[in-house]
């Protein structure tokens, strides 16, 4: 018995590298893209959550408890990028 493993070891071994050649880069190339499109989530995620107007907004208060008295439940979510009460500080204090 132990002489068959010692044959099949003898044949087996002239691939092992080559194979763990192949996994080693197979596994670089994985995390390497992996890496990409978790870098690529992340910048699609934060050019959307810049999108959110509130705290340019007129009706913002800051506070902790109550964000925006006019549209609270949606106020520094994905659901206030379109904000129909949306008023710029901007315009306000140039009148």
């Amino acid at each position: 018995m132990l002489e068959l493993l010692q044959i099949l070891i003898q044949i087996v071994q002239p691939f092992f590298v080559p194979i763990c050649l192949v996994l080693a880069w197979g596994f670089l190339i994985v995390i390497v893209w992996s890496l990409g499109a978790a870098i690529q989530d992340t910048v699609r995620q934060t050019k959307k959550m810049h999108q959110i107007p509130c705290a340019d907004c007129v009706f913002f208060t800051g506070n902790y408890h109550l964000k925006c008295p006019v549209q609270p439940k949606i106020a520094l979510s994905e659901a206030a990028i379109n904000c129909p009460d949306y008023s710029s500080r901007n315009l306000t204090s140039t009148r």
